[in-house]
């Protein structure tokens, strides 16, 4: 690895990456939430050719901005509506990513360590796994590790460059996610100003150039929404993000330290290799201090914020995975690692490896689980899950061994001090984690979603209405390719006037509370109404008896935890 010039460098990372991220994008469906819900919104754009105004069921939908979406609509565009298109933007900011981190590895700390760094990102659990998904965080954490690293430069070189710079790194970031990335940035500074003892770096001119930057660059899609939708379109959202941080939304709510125990398991190996960092000492202007505020800055924060989901910290993992390499770097120079790192890492590589053997070991005996202990999972909808067909196989068991064996051989590799042999393990173990999505992941989808996903591309190409009974999911979009309501459906007028009844003229003027109001009336008229064509609706084992006791719906399937009620209209 040493041997490599930086030039030659750049271009294995480029192989690589698209060797250990682009393989498998559409082996699995997408799962809920995120995923679908975003690669719903790109499919929108493409039916209604509408790519300024963000939709989910073709109605506005303000929780995100669309730069993301953008993406992958295009992508859909050139590929088709499938996962692998959702997920095809990722994989490509995944290949960024690690030019990026091995470019500015480079020129502010030195060659060996950003080496260590593109392997530790490639090859820490969690963030390699993100770049296989379709959800938006690891492009708006690329926008905001951008930022910070032009705010970084400002610290001893404060050119007027690096704020606009600066500025329109934040401004894309604001796009993908909203307002939290000025909130993260502006936090970061803070406590950089903190630590500079109260010194400012910076004059009025480069806080104006940074804002207007900012502000320029998140404008392209706020400015023209207001116009067309109001204010209300921007009080709303605000309010959303708002509620975020207040309240757990969608049943996310999670104790304190959720966050950190998310990055010290899932972020393994670089998480445990970077503890010994956090105890150390740095100077007021080293780049690895600001890794480190970075870092608590985004942990904190997120610890802090009431709804709790896992890819929130996920900006967590380009700080982790530099101090990681920072340590590596540190161990080959002599710094050995104590008894401590090496209990620790002795017992995070057990704990996966349990999990890595453990998976398919379940998933092969789970029917001798269930038949001989029937009390053993006790959630009826769980026990629906895994009580499905499934073909897991003696070659599933395998790649489970095979992991265990990579992962042992990391730990050798490094509890020995061999550096020549700890990067190729590295490597084996971002190819594993490749085997892994490839080969085990299908078998989990099946267990969780699968069967419903099935159904729904079953009956894509039916005339009907399919709608959730009291839980919340966006796959019965997606997965039966809905098309606008038009004139003519029964729908079009409940809706349009439930939206009079309410004063307001588009579902974009309603806030949180009306929202609910306004879906429980198109509930209510598919459970009792005068429907127009067949409605499908899909209920989970704690509230399906509640549309079994309906006359009016007759139960046609109930795999896997999903069961699923038709009512037909009067007189069919």
């Amino acid at each position: 690895m040493d041997k490599l010039s930086n030039k030659s460098f750049h271009g294995l990372i480029t192989v690589i990456g698209i060797v250990f991220f682009v393989p498998f994008l559409g082996g699995v469906h997408l799962f809920d939430w995120d995923e679908i819900n975003f690669a719903e919104s790109a499919r929108e754009m493409l039916v209604t050719g509408n790519f300024r105004q963000v939709m989910v069921n073709f109605e506005p939908f303000w929780e995100k901005p669309p730069l993301f979406f953008w993406l992958q609509a295009l992508c859909m565009k050139v590929f088709g509506v499938n996962e692998f298109a959702a997920r095809l933007p990722n994989a490509i900011v995944g290949i960024i990513s690690l030019h990026t981190i091995y470019y500015f590895g480079r020129k502010l700390l030195d060659s060996t360590t950003a080496k260590w760094w593109v392997l530790l990102y490639l090859a820490s659990i969690t963030p390699h796994f993100y770049f296989h998904s379709g959800i938006i965080d690891p492009l708006f954490n690329l926008f905001i590790f951008a930022a910070i690293i032009q705010i970084y430069f400002t610290l001893s070189n404060g050119k007027w460059k690096h704020w606009l710079l600066a500025g329109t790194w934040l401004g894309l970031a604001v796009l993908t996610k909203g307002p939290a990335a000025g909130l993260i940035v502006l936090l970061c500074m803070f406590v950089l100003w903190v630590r500079n003892k109260f010194k400012f770096w910076f004059s009025v001119l480069d806080v104006l150039t940074f804002a207007s930057s900012t502000l320029v660059i998140a404008s392209i899609w706020f400015v023209p929404e207001v116009v067309t939708n109001g204010t209300g379109f921007l009080s709303n959202f605000l309010a959303y993000q708002l509620d975020l941080m207040k309240n757990p939304v969608a049943s996310h709510g999670q104790p304190w330290f959720y966050h950190a125990v998310v990055l010290l398991i899932g972020c393994f190996p670089a998480s445990i290799l970077a503890l010994r960092r956090f105890v150390s000492g740095s100077d007021n202007h080293s780049f690895e201090l600001v890794l480190k505020v970075m870092f608590w800055v985004v942990l904190i924060l997120f610890s802090l914020i009431t709804t709790k989901i896992v890819h929130y910290s996920s900006l967590c993992y380009l700080p982790l995975t530099g101090l990681a390499a920072i340590r590596l770097a540190r161990w080959f120079d002599g710094d050995k690692f104590r008894q401590w790192e090496k209990v620790i890492l002795r017992i995070f590589t057990a704990l996966w490896t349990i999990l890595f053997i453990g998976v398919p070991i379940f998933g092969y005996t789970i029917k001798y689980w269930l038949a001989n202990y029937p009390n053993f999972i006790k959630d009826e909808f769980t026990l629906q899950n895994f009580s499905i067909e499934s073909s897991w196989s003696v070659l599933h068991m395998i790649i489970g061994l095979l992991g265990a064996f990579v992962l042992f051989g990391l730990l050798r590799a490094l509890l020995a001090n061999k550096r020549l042999m700890a990067d190729k393990w590295f490597v084996a173990l971002g190819a594993y984690l490749v085997l892994f999505l490839g080969f085990i992941v299908p078998q989990i989808e099946r267990h969780t979603q699968g069967s419903i996903v099935n159904f729904y591309e079953s009956i894509e190409k039916e005339d009907c209405y399919v709608d959730v009974y009291k839980f919340k999911s966006y796959s019965q979009y997606f997965y039966t390719k809905i098309e606008p309501i038009i004139p003519s459906d029964g729908l079009y007028q409940v809706r349009n006037e439930k939206l009079n009844d309410m004063g307001v003229s588009s579902r974009i003027e309603l806030n949180e509370s009306e929202r609910k109001i306004y879906s429980d009336h198109e509930m209510k008229w598919y459970l009792e109404g005068a429907i127009d064509k067949p409605v499908y609706l899909i209920a989970q084992p704690r509230k399906a008896q509640e549309l079994a006791d309906n006359d009016d719906f007759a139960l046609v399937q109930n795999t896997g935890g999903y069961w699923v009620f038709k009512r037909k209209p009067a007189g069919r």
